[in-house]
């Protein structure tokens, strides 16, 4: 009997997890933005509190919902070690969503020395969101939501809430990135940021994270940088997108649609040591804001004239600064790699004006939302 008391007094003493840190004990890391100046890396870390989110999303009003620290290095895991020698207690990884990099981190293979360092820690993920910006890293991110919301609601940290509304473009993370690189024409878009001010408090203007355009990387490099009005046409040439709007003249009016379930094929053919490319979108529309002096059929044909204009333009606006926008190097490589091979230079192949044959758009449903096609307010 005694030896059985022992026993059980000895497995008592041993149960727990003797090398687990109390959550209250540690800072947690929501972002991190990447600098490159004076020949070292510089960390931006965004340090959250967690006791403002996790009963609520909606904070203290007058609770602060991160810090920034700011380490330096020769490498960027020195730099993070560098921010550790101010830290009070341990810094935990597994929360991290998003990595700001400005144009030098984007630079002379930096980006592969920032997916290394943060992908091979065990504490991170590979859906981590990748961003771009010209803007100090530190004022990008100290940004917060919107009407006092939970900073782990912030735009940088969950891109699909508004992208599921508006896709304008395409958030990428860390998985996405990488298979890109990986794949020819080895190259990705990235969102890129830029602070504005217009949103505006009883307090006056503040400062908010803004989709500016898309930068352009390879493996080791920062290709371009194309603002949002040169990448009109990127919108119609992804299956991804969710929900976007179009708006353009028709009859000398202003004309607003909204296009949705966007299905698109890229048809390569490799004719005399060249590649041509067929291209053919579908989708439905909606007549969100429209003039009554106009047939649906003439909304349905102008549409897709617009949208074959639009796709056009940012093919060309894009080949100005060689960059393959639509990856149709990749829909070579897929399709016929031995063509590929023969003309691939670097993982792509030449591409010109003519090198896109065809753009084949049609407008397969089209409707005008909870009414007809009638004046909401009738004229006398």
């Amino acid at each position: 009997m005694k030896k059985w008391l022992l026993l059980s007094f000895a497995t008592l003493l041993l149960t727990g997890c003797w090398d687990v840190t109390e959550p209250e004990r540690m800072y947690y890391a929501l972002g991190i933005g990447v600098d490159y100046a004076d020949e070292k890396y510089i960390a931006h870390v965004q340090i959250i509190d967690f006791t403002n989110v996790a009963k609520s999303e909606q904070p203290q009003p007058d609770a602060t919902q991160a810090e920034v620290g700011i380490g330096r290095g020769e490498t960027l895991d020195e730099a993070i070690f560098d921010l550790y020698h101010s830290l009070d207690m341990r810094l935990f990884w597994g929360h991290l969503s998003f990595v700001v990099l400005s144009d030098s981190a984007l630079q002379d293979g930096r980006l592969d020395a920032v997916i290394n360092t943060l992908t091979r820690y065990r504490e991170t993920r590979y859906r981590i969101w990748v961003y771009g910006t010209k803007d100090k890293i530190s004022d990008v991110m100290l940004t917060t939501p919107v009407l006092n919301k939970a900073i782990t609601l912030s735009s940088m940290a969950t891109p699909l809430n508004s992208f599921s509304q508006e896709s304008y473009i395409p958030p990428v993370n860390f998985r996405q990135l990488i298979l890109r690189l990986n794949e020819p024409s080895y190259t990705a878009g990235i969102p890129y940021l830029e602070l504005t001010e217009n949103w505006e408090t009883e307090n006056g203007k503040r400062e908010k994270v803004n989709y500016k355009g898309m930068a352009v990387i390879s493996r080791k490099e920062l290709i371009g940088i194309l603002p949002g009005e040169d990448i009109k046409g990127t919108q119609f040439m992804t299956n991804d997108t969710i929900r976007t709007q179009i708006t353009y003249f028709l009859k000398e009016k202003p004309l607003t649609m909204v296009v949705r379930d966007i299905k698109v094929d890229v048809e390569p053919k490799f004719v005399q040591k060249s590649f041509r490319f067929d291209i053919t979108v579908k989708f439905k529309a909606i007549a969100s804001d429209f003039h009554a002096e106009v047939t649906k059929k003439e909304i349905a044909d102008s549409l897709e004239k617009e949208v074959e204009k639009r796709i056009k333009e940012t093919y060309e606006k894009a080949l100005e600064q060689g960059i393959d926008i639509y990856r149709l190097s990749n829909y070579a490589y897929k399709k016929n790699v031995k063509g590929w091979k023969k003309v691939e230079e670097n993982g792509q192949v030449a591409l010109d004006e003519e090198s896109i044959s065809s753009i084949d758009v049609s407008v397969e449903k089209i409707s005008a939302a909870r009414k007809e096609y009638t004046k909401t307010i009738k004229a006398e």
